[in-house]
Protein backbone atom coordinates (compact mmCIF):
# COMPACT_ATOMS: atom_id res chain seq x y z
CA UNK A 1 0.00 0.00 0.00
CA UNK A 2 0.93 3.32 -0.55
CA UNK A 3 0.35 6.53 2.07
CA UNK A 4 -2.96 8.04 0.73
CA UNK A 5 -1.53 10.92 1.04
CA UNK A 6 0.91 12.95 -0.26
CA UNK A 7 3.59 16.38 0.87
CA UNK A 8 1.38 18.86 -1.02
CA UNK A 9 -1.80 17.80 1.06
CA UNK A 10 -0.24 18.85 4.53
CA UNK A 11 1.41 21.98 2.61
CA UNK A 12 -0.17 25.50 3.54
CA UNK A 13 0.56 26.25 -0.36
CA UNK A 14 -1.49 23.45 -1.62
CA UNK A 15 -5.21 22.37 0.38
CA UNK A 16 -6.60 19.51 -0.82
CA UNK A 17 -10.79 20.09 -0.31
CA UNK A 18 -12.85 17.24 1.47
CA UNK A 19 -15.83 16.35 0.05
CA UNK A 20 -17.98 18.22 2.58
CA UNK A 21 -16.79 21.55 1.84
CA UNK A 22 -20.30 22.24 0.78
CA UNK A 23 -22.19 25.29 1.45
CA UNK A 24 -24.06 24.15 4.51
CA UNK A 25 -20.48 22.60 5.40
CA UNK A 26 -23.15 19.97 7.35
CA UNK A 27 -21.27 16.57 7.75
CA UNK A 28 -23.29 13.54 7.35
CA UNK A 29 -21.95 10.86 8.89
CA UNK A 30 -20.06 11.43 12.41
CA UNK A 31 -18.25 8.93 14.51
CA UNK A 32 -15.15 8.09 16.90
CA UNK A 33 -13.82 5.95 18.76
CA UNK A 34 -11.23 5.96 22.32
CA UNK A 35 -7.26 5.29 21.77
CA UNK A 36 -8.04 3.16 25.44
CA UNK A 37 -5.34 -0.02 24.20
CA UNK A 38 -4.15 -0.74 20.99
CA UNK A 39 -6.27 -1.53 18.35
CA UNK A 40 -7.81 -4.95 18.58
CA UNK A 41 -10.09 -7.58 16.35
CA UNK A 42 -13.21 -6.80 19.25
CA UNK A 43 -12.83 -3.10 16.90
CA UNK A 44 -11.54 -3.53 13.85
CA UNK A 45 -15.50 -6.08 12.82
CA UNK A 46 -17.32 -4.00 15.10
CA UNK A 47 -16.83 -0.38 14.06
CA UNK A 48 -13.63 -0.07 12.05
CA UNK A 49 -14.54 -1.76 8.82
CA UNK A 50 -17.98 -0.13 8.97
CA UNK A 51 -16.39 3.40 8.76
CA UNK A 52 -14.60 2.22 5.84
CA UNK A 53 -17.66 0.95 4.16
CA UNK A 54 -19.20 4.62 5.17
CA UNK A 55 -16.29 6.48 3.92
CA UNK A 56 -16.70 5.25 0.55
CA UNK A 57 -20.50 5.58 0.18
CA UNK A 58 -21.28 8.71 1.72
CA UNK A 59 -20.42 12.29 0.52
CA UNK A 60 -18.92 13.66 3.62
CA UNK A 61 -17.24 11.18 7.19
CA UNK A 62 -15.65 13.05 10.28
CA UNK A 63 -13.85 10.33 12.21
CA UNK A 64 -12.57 11.22 15.59
CA UNK A 65 -9.99 9.59 17.78
CA UNK A 66 -11.96 10.30 21.17
CA UNK A 67 -8.65 10.91 23.81
CA UNK A 68 -10.39 13.17 25.68
CA UNK A 69 -13.00 10.01 26.86
CA UNK A 70 -9.74 8.10 27.53
CA UNK A 71 -9.57 9.62 30.97
CA UNK A 72 -12.48 8.46 32.41
CA UNK A 73 -10.27 5.36 33.71
CA UNK A 74 -6.60 5.78 35.03
CA UNK A 75 -4.69 6.15 31.96
CA UNK A 76 -0.98 7.39 31.28
CA UNK A 77 0.05 10.21 29.32
CA UNK A 78 2.14 8.27 27.36
CA UNK A 79 0.00 5.78 26.40
CA UNK A 80 -2.13 8.18 25.28
CA UNK A 81 -0.05 9.34 22.60
CA UNK A 82 0.90 6.15 21.48
CA UNK A 83 -2.58 4.68 21.04
CA UNK A 84 -3.48 8.14 19.28
CA UNK A 85 -0.88 7.43 16.62
CA UNK A 86 -1.53 3.69 16.45
CA UNK A 87 -5.26 3.80 16.45
CA UNK A 88 -4.75 6.51 13.47
CA UNK A 89 -1.87 4.44 11.87
CA UNK A 90 -4.94 1.70 11.36
CA UNK A 91 -7.27 3.92 10.02
CA UNK A 92 -5.02 4.92 7.41
CA UNK A 93 -4.08 1.47 6.83
CA UNK A 94 -7.23 0.52 6.23
CA UNK A 95 -8.15 2.84 3.90
CA UNK A 96 -9.73 5.54 5.58
CA UNK A 97 -9.03 8.21 2.76
CA UNK A 98 -8.53 12.40 4.28
CA UNK A 99 -8.58 13.63 1.05
CA UNK A 100 -12.57 12.56 1.32
CA UNK A 101 -12.76 12.31 4.89
CA UNK A 102 -11.60 14.24 8.10
CA UNK A 103 -9.60 12.23 10.37
CA UNK A 104 -8.72 14.07 13.81
CA UNK A 105 -8.26 13.99 17.70
CA UNK A 106 -10.87 15.60 19.85
CA UNK A 107 -8.37 16.82 21.88
CA UNK A 108 -7.28 19.22 19.09
CA UNK A 109 -11.21 20.67 18.73
CA UNK A 110 -11.63 22.01 21.65
CA UNK A 111 -14.92 23.56 21.21
CA UNK A 112 -15.96 20.06 21.90
CA UNK A 113 -15.22 20.50 25.29
CA UNK A 114 -16.93 23.48 25.64
CA UNK A 115 -20.33 22.12 24.12
CA UNK A 116 -20.34 19.35 26.40
CA UNK A 117 -19.99 22.04 29.35
CA UNK A 118 -23.19 24.14 28.11
CA UNK A 119 -25.25 20.86 26.75
CA UNK A 120 -24.40 19.73 30.67
CA UNK A 121 -26.76 22.70 31.90
CA UNK A 122 -29.63 21.55 30.17
CA UNK A 123 -29.20 17.53 31.75
CA UNK A 124 -31.42 17.37 34.12
CA UNK A 125 -31.04 14.52 36.95
CA UNK A 126 -34.14 12.54 35.63
CA UNK A 127 -32.12 12.56 32.23
CA UNK A 128 -28.91 11.81 33.87
CA UNK A 129 -30.30 8.80 35.76
CA UNK A 130 -30.13 6.85 32.20
CA UNK A 131 -26.73 6.45 33.23
CA UNK A 132 -27.05 2.72 35.04
CA UNK A 133 -28.20 1.25 32.01
CA UNK A 134 -25.36 2.22 29.86
CA UNK A 135 -23.59 -0.71 28.94
CA UNK A 136 -19.76 1.22 29.31
CA UNK A 137 -21.31 2.93 32.41
CA UNK A 138 -21.80 -0.26 34.07
CA UNK A 139 -18.13 -1.80 33.20
CA UNK A 140 -16.52 1.11 34.00
CA UNK A 141 -17.95 2.09 37.39
CA UNK A 142 -16.82 -1.30 38.85
CA UNK A 143 -13.61 -0.40 38.60
CA UNK A 144 -13.41 3.50 38.30
CA UNK A 145 -15.06 6.55 39.95
CA UNK A 146 -14.53 9.55 38.44
CA UNK A 147 -17.19 12.83 37.74
CA UNK A 148 -15.63 12.35 34.28
CA UNK A 149 -17.39 8.66 34.31
CA UNK A 150 -20.21 9.83 35.44
CA UNK A 151 -20.79 12.61 32.72
CA UNK A 152 -19.07 11.06 29.69
CA UNK A 153 -22.50 10.82 27.79
CA UNK A 154 -22.78 14.27 27.33
CA UNK A 155 -19.14 14.82 25.72
CA UNK A 156 -20.41 11.96 23.92
CA UNK A 157 -23.00 13.90 22.44
CA UNK A 158 -21.23 17.09 22.35
CA UNK A 159 -19.06 14.88 19.81
CA UNK A 160 -21.93 14.37 17.84
CA UNK A 161 -23.70 17.72 18.00
CA UNK A 162 -20.99 20.03 17.68
CA UNK A 163 -21.01 18.96 13.65
CA UNK A 164 -24.97 18.79 13.53
CA UNK A 165 -24.50 15.44 12.09
CA UNK A 166 -27.47 13.88 9.95
CA UNK A 167 -26.50 10.57 10.63
CA UNK A 168 -24.16 8.17 13.05
CA UNK A 169 -23.76 4.25 12.51
CA UNK A 170 -24.49 2.20 15.77
CA UNK A 171 -24.85 -1.20 16.40
CA UNK A 172 -28.09 -2.47 18.30
CA UNK A 173 -26.58 -2.32 21.90
CA UNK A 174 -25.26 1.67 21.15
CA UNK A 175 -29.29 2.90 20.38
CA UNK A 176 -29.14 4.41 23.86
CA UNK A 177 -26.26 6.71 23.82
CA UNK A 178 -27.64 7.84 20.50
CA UNK A 179 -31.25 8.52 22.16
CA UNK A 180 -29.64 10.49 25.24
CA UNK A 181 -27.91 12.65 22.77
CA UNK A 182 -31.21 13.51 20.98
CA UNK A 183 -32.99 13.95 24.45
CA UNK A 184 -30.14 16.05 25.45
CA UNK A 185 -30.23 18.40 22.06
CA UNK A 186 -34.22 18.49 22.34
CA UNK A 187 -33.98 19.63 26.26
CA UNK A 188 -31.29 22.24 25.14
CA UNK A 189 -33.76 23.21 22.00
CA UNK A 190 -36.74 23.69 24.94
CA UNK A 191 -34.45 25.49 27.35
CA UNK A 192 -33.43 28.04 24.88
CA UNK A 193 -36.23 28.15 22.87
CA UNK A 194 -34.18 27.38 19.84
CA UNK A 195 -34.01 24.80 17.14
CA UNK A 196 -30.44 24.54 16.92
CA UNK A 197 -29.98 21.20 17.42
CA UNK A 198 -32.40 18.02 14.74
CA UNK A 199 -32.42 14.64 15.84
CA UNK A 200 -29.32 13.13 14.54
CA UNK A 201 -30.63 9.99 12.81
CA UNK A 202 -28.86 6.17 12.94
CA UNK A 203 -26.91 4.19 10.46
CA UNK A 204 -27.76 0.85 12.03
CA UNK A 205 -24.20 -1.28 10.85
CA UNK A 206 -23.64 -4.51 11.40
CA UNK A 207 -21.55 -4.13 14.92
CA UNK A 208 -20.37 -7.47 16.26
CA UNK A 209 -20.03 -8.03 19.95
CA UNK A 210 -16.49 -10.20 19.69
CA UNK A 211 -16.04 -12.32 22.81
CA UNK A 212 -12.65 -12.44 24.46
CA UNK A 213 -10.90 -15.83 23.35
CA UNK A 214 -9.65 -16.16 27.15
CA UNK A 215 -13.61 -15.86 28.56
CA UNK A 216 -16.54 -15.66 26.17
CA UNK A 217 -18.78 -14.18 28.66
CA UNK A 218 -17.52 -11.23 28.23
CA UNK A 219 -16.54 -8.50 25.32
CA UNK A 220 -13.27 -8.63 23.98
CA UNK A 221 -11.19 -5.59 25.27
CA UNK A 222 -7.48 -4.29 26.60
CA UNK A 223 -9.37 -2.82 29.18
CA UNK A 224 -11.32 -5.96 30.69
CA UNK A 225 -10.04 -9.73 30.78
CA UNK A 226 -6.78 -11.25 29.97
CA UNK A 227 -4.54 -9.89 27.31
CA UNK A 228 -4.82 -12.80 26.08
CA UNK A 229 -7.93 -13.21 25.08
CA UNK A 230 -7.57 -10.04 23.04
CA UNK A 231 -6.47 -10.46 19.40
CA UNK A 232 -4.17 -6.92 18.56
CA UNK A 233 -4.31 -5.28 14.95
CA UNK A 234 -0.80 -4.96 15.33
CA UNK A 235 0.06 -8.56 16.83
CA UNK A 236 2.74 -10.63 15.19
CA UNK A 237 1.46 -14.02 13.62
CA UNK A 238 2.83 -16.01 15.97
CA UNK A 239 1.08 -14.24 18.69
CA UNK A 240 -1.98 -14.45 16.97
CA UNK A 241 -1.32 -18.45 16.55
CA UNK A 242 -0.74 -18.63 20.19
CA UNK A 243 -4.02 -17.02 21.43
CA UNK A 244 -5.79 -18.83 18.88
CA UNK A 245 -4.22 -22.31 19.82
CA UNK A 246 -5.23 -21.12 23.30
CA UNK A 247 -8.27 -20.15 23.43
CA UNK A 248 -11.42 -21.17 25.97
CA UNK A 249 -13.07 -24.18 24.96
CA UNK A 250 -14.36 -27.49 26.09
CA UNK A 251 -13.58 -31.16 26.52
CA UNK A 252 -16.93 -32.10 24.63
CA UNK A 253 -15.58 -33.62 21.61
CA UNK A 254 -16.04 -33.21 17.93
CA UNK A 255 -17.66 -30.45 16.46
CA UNK A 256 -21.24 -30.88 14.97
CA UNK A 257 -23.81 -29.58 13.07
CA UNK A 258 -26.20 -31.04 15.55
CA UNK A 259 -24.94 -29.07 19.29
CA UNK A 260 -27.59 -26.35 20.26
CA UNK A 261 -25.67 -22.98 19.98
CA UNK A 262 -25.16 -21.40 23.51
CA UNK A 263 -24.11 -24.83 25.11
CA UNK A 264 -20.34 -24.53 24.35
CA UNK A 265 -19.90 -21.14 24.50
CA UNK A 266 -15.92 -20.94 23.89
CA UNK A 267 -16.23 -23.43 20.50
CA UNK A 268 -19.58 -20.95 19.29
CA UNK A 269 -16.79 -18.09 19.89
CA UNK A 270 -14.85 -19.20 17.67
CA UNK A 271 -17.20 -20.39 14.83
CA UNK A 272 -18.68 -17.05 15.17
CA UNK A 273 -15.21 -15.37 14.45
CA UNK A 274 -14.77 -18.06 11.79
CA UNK A 275 -18.45 -17.08 9.99
CA UNK A 276 -17.60 -13.38 10.19
CA UNK A 277 -13.94 -13.59 8.29
CA UNK A 278 -15.41 -15.79 5.71
CA UNK A 279 -18.95 -14.20 4.99
CA UNK A 280 -20.48 -17.64 6.52
CA UNK A 281 -23.33 -18.88 8.25
CA UNK A 282 -22.67 -20.60 11.88
CA UNK A 283 -24.49 -23.40 9.68
CA UNK A 284 -22.29 -23.41 6.71
CA UNK A 285 -18.47 -23.29 9.18
CA UNK A 286 -19.99 -26.21 11.08
CA UNK A 287 -20.44 -28.14 7.93
CA UNK A 288 -17.43 -27.75 6.75
CA UNK A 289 -15.94 -29.09 10.15
CA UNK A 290 -18.30 -31.33 10.99
CA UNK A 291 -16.83 -34.05 12.87
CA UNK A 292 -13.25 -32.26 13.18
CA UNK A 293 -12.03 -31.70 16.63
CA UNK A 294 -11.66 -28.63 17.90
CA UNK A 295 -8.44 -28.09 17.26
CA UNK A 296 -8.38 -27.76 13.44
CA UNK A 297 -10.87 -25.36 13.38
CA UNK A 298 -8.72 -23.31 16.08
CA UNK A 299 -5.42 -23.62 13.24
CA UNK A 300 -7.74 -22.73 10.45
CA UNK A 301 -9.39 -19.65 12.10
CA UNK A 302 -5.73 -18.82 13.00
CA UNK A 303 -4.60 -18.73 9.35
CA UNK A 304 -8.12 -16.58 8.68
CA UNK A 305 -7.00 -13.96 10.91
CA UNK A 306 -3.32 -13.53 9.68
CA UNK A 307 -4.74 -13.02 6.30
CA UNK A 308 -6.88 -10.35 7.37
CA UNK A 309 -4.35 -8.93 9.85
CA UNK A 310 -0.83 -9.41 8.80
CA UNK A 311 -1.40 -6.44 5.52
CA UNK A 312 -2.85 -3.89 7.80
CA UNK A 313 -0.62 -4.50 10.59
CA UNK A 314 2.88 -3.96 7.84
CA UNK A 315 1.12 -1.04 6.64
CA UNK A 316 0.61 0.45 10.18
CA UNK A 317 3.68 -0.43 11.44
CA UNK A 318 5.12 1.34 8.34
CA UNK A 319 2.92 4.19 8.96
CA UNK A 320 3.76 4.45 13.11
CA UNK A 321 7.31 4.78 11.86
CA UNK A 322 6.27 8.00 9.92
CA UNK A 323 4.57 9.71 13.39
CA UNK A 324 5.31 13.27 11.99
CA UNK A 325 3.02 12.23 8.66
CA UNK A 326 0.47 10.63 10.46
CA UNK A 327 0.31 13.92 13.36
CA UNK A 328 0.31 16.03 10.56
CA UNK A 329 -2.67 14.18 8.86
CA UNK A 330 -4.74 14.51 12.25
CA UNK A 331 -3.32 18.22 12.95
CA UNK A 332 -4.91 18.45 9.09
CA UNK A 333 -8.27 16.75 10.08
CA UNK A 334 -8.53 18.96 12.99
CA UNK A 335 -7.94 22.36 10.98
CA UNK A 336 -10.77 21.39 9.04
CA UNK A 337 -12.99 19.79 11.89
CA UNK A 338 -12.90 23.09 13.63
CA UNK A 339 -13.53 25.01 10.40
CA UNK A 340 -16.53 23.36 10.92
CA UNK A 341 -17.11 23.44 14.88
CA UNK A 342 -16.01 27.35 15.12
CA UNK A 343 -19.24 28.75 13.81
CA UNK A 344 -21.72 26.24 15.42
CA UNK A 345 -20.28 26.76 18.95
CA UNK A 346 -20.28 30.23 18.40
CA UNK A 347 -24.50 30.15 17.77
CA UNK A 348 -24.86 28.27 20.76
CA UNK A 349 -23.02 31.01 22.66
CA UNK A 350 -25.62 33.92 20.88
CA UNK A 351 -28.64 31.85 21.99
CA UNK A 352 -26.79 31.58 25.61
CA UNK A 353 -26.18 35.14 25.55
CA UNK A 354 -22.49 34.58 26.15
CA UNK A 355 -22.21 36.43 22.86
Amino acid sequence: MKKSLNVRFLSKAAPRKFRCDNALRKPQIVSAIQPSGTPHLGNYLGALKNWHTLSIKHDCCIFGIADNHVFTSKTAAGEVRSNTIAQAAVLLAMGIDPETSILYKHSSVVEHTALAWLLSTAATSGLMTRLSSMPQYREKSRIHDNLALLSYPVLMSADILLFHGTHIPVGEDQNIHLEFCNQLGQYFNTLHRTKIFHPVEKILTPSPRIKSLADPSVKMSKSYGKAIGCIGLLDPDVTIRKKVRKAVTDSLGALSREYKEGSRPGVDNLVYLMALLRSQSREEVLVEYEGENVGRLKDALAEELIGVIAPLREESNRLMKDAGYVCGVLDEGAQRARSIAQPNLREVYEIMGLK
